[in-house]
């Protein structure tokens, strides 16, 4: 008869047998309550398709831009210049591989944001119910888990935008699942392993979970062959390391070859100012996308709820986003939303599972009801007008690149901060002001006069920005563009500035 750990997998030693029949009982969880949940979810995840799919991300248009270039077998290559600016090299891999199958390159990109989105619900799903391992009062924690997350506001700006965000996310969810739940068999353990090997080549991020996971994954591999020879036990972990470490490997030879860095661009073009200043726009940026967790956070952790020993894979979904943080912190990083995507959902599955394990069904009803409600008050006061307003700015810099494509010579330089859309769709050369293809820039970074001395000095004889970069800078086109940033203040939404394109002296 098979087992289930009660604590759902490496951490408890108590077991809970299954059910008549040898049905496992955690597949019984609730089975209207899930059919109920993924259909209304599966219904909005349509409907926000629908209405967001004139939004993608500058950033995406970078991958795309790379992805573009991949295709065409010229390597990672942007705009024509051969560069280590994108984060996430596998993503335009990803990009060009969907593109290859005759869909075009916007489609492309919602594909892929829609495969990562089932990746991450099912890795949700999985998750929970393994940690629920059948007992009554976690009955309900795989639905509010997928629940809470999905209606995250950060989750829904992010879902079909083009960026990798989501598909990280899931990969993270189910490396946790593998890793620290189950029993650690052959092909489980290889699953893992491959997970932690593209993980860091999907978001850099994903490292520091490969290093608290990684470890673990090869212990309990190591113990499970407990009974074969030591020199087949040694093989064994020695394949499953060399597996996880070798496409980082292999991918910082080729960016050292090819670069002459390791390092992305990204990582210092993304950087601020001192902590003192950083730290409370992390903050900011924390609240407003988890402010419930957040709150209930000091409540789950108390010891009164904390009597229940929580297995290895609560602690990890409760620590890796503290690790994130820290990284950001010590690394200088202007957090983005997008940044935090990638490991608060792990803490709000853990708050709940440990609310849950207390035997606090008020409390937990009342952590999903707050979560669902607030999410769904700032999805309506701030990321369907910020979505919306993404989408006419995005109509605005089509205007922009086609003014390049069609009045602007080949042979004039272009200085622009946002470089993704209007390089992927003008295909005219441009000089990056913002450093993620070129990072000469970055000592200028900040000085507006330093900063237009290097453009004209990388060829710039045009600049593209909100007013003239320098006195007798002569306008030659113009269009206006909303805000598009995150704020409270709706009234920001309605607002419009000025984007144009001046000829320099």
């Amino acid at each position: 008869m098979r087992t289930l750990r009660r604590d759902g997998g490496y951490g408890v030693a108590s077991v809970l047998p299954t059910g008549a029949g040898g049905a496992d009982p955690t597949v019984s969880i609730s089975m209207p309550l899930t059919a109920l949940c993924f259909l209304t979810l599966t219904a909005a995840a349509i409907t926000w398709f629908v209405f967001s799919y004139g939004y993608i991300e500058d950033d995406a248009f970078i991958h795309l831009e790379f992805a573009r270039s991949l295709a065409a077998g010229q390597g990672y290559a942007f705009n024509g210049l051969v560069t280590n600016g994108d984060t996430a090299p596998i993503w335009p891999l990803l990009l060009a591989g969907i593109h290859s199958l005759g869909f075009d390159w916007i489609l492309s990109a919602k594909l892929a944001c829609a495969a990562g989105l089932v990746a991450a619900v099912t890795g949700i799903w999985y998750l929970a119910r393994d940690l629920a391992a059948g007992r009554p009062e976690q009955a309900l924690l795989p639905a509010a888990a997928v629940m809470a997350t999905l209606i995250n506001p950060f989750f829904v700006h992010w879902s079909f935008s083009g960026m990798e965000s989501v598909s990280a996310l899931g990969l993270s969810f189910w490396a946790v699942r593998l890793v620290f739940l189950g029993s650690p068999t052959g092909a489980r353990c290889l699953g893992a392993a491959v997970l932690l090997a593209l993980g860091p080549l999907l978001r850099p991020e994903l490292l520091l979970f490969a290093a608290i996971a990684g470890p673990v994954l090869l212990f309990r591999r190591w113990q499970a062959l407990v009974q074969e020879p030591t020199a087949r036990r040694l093989l064994a972990v020695l394949a499953l390391a060399t597996l996880m470490a070798l496409p980082l490997l292999v991918w910082a030879g080729y960016a050292l070859d090819t670069f002459g860095a390791v390092v992305p661009n990204t990582n210092l073009a993304k950087r601020g100012g001192p902590i003192r200043e950083l730290a409370p726009r992390l903050l900011s940026v924390y609240a407003l996308g988890f402010p419930v967790t957040l709150a209930l956070l000091p409540f789950a952790t108390l010891p009164g709820v904390l009597r229940w020993r929580a297995p290895a894979a609560v602690s990890v979904l409760l620590l890796w986003p503290l690790a994130c943080i820290g990284f950001y912190l010590a690394n200088h990083t202007v957090v983005q939303t997008r940044y935090c995507l990638l490991s608060m959902p792990a803490m709000s599955i853990a708050v709940l599972w440990l609310i849950a394990a207390a035997r606090r069904p008020r409390m937990f009803a009342g952590a999903i009801a707050a979560m669902v409600l607030g999410a769904t008050a700032v999805i309506g006061w701030v990321v369907v007008p910020h979505v919306a307003n993404k989408v006419r700015y995005g109509e605005a810099l089509s205007q922009v690149a086609a003014y390049l494509r069609q009045q602007i010579p080949p042979q004039s330089g272009v200085a622009v901060f946002a470089i993704g859309q209007v390089a992927f769709e003008s295909r005219h050369p441009l000089v990056d002001i913002g450093g993620i293809t070129d990072r000469s820039v970055m000592p200028y970074i900040g000085n507006a006069d330093e900063t237009l001395r290097w453009a004209k000095a990388r060829g710039a004889r045009y600049y593209i920005t909100g007013g003239p970069p320098e006195p007798g800078a002569v306008q030659v086109f113009a269009t206006e563009v909303p805000f598009i940033g995150w704020t409270l203040h709706h009234s920001q939404y309605s607002t419009r500035q000025l984007m144009a394109i001046y000829e320099l002296q």
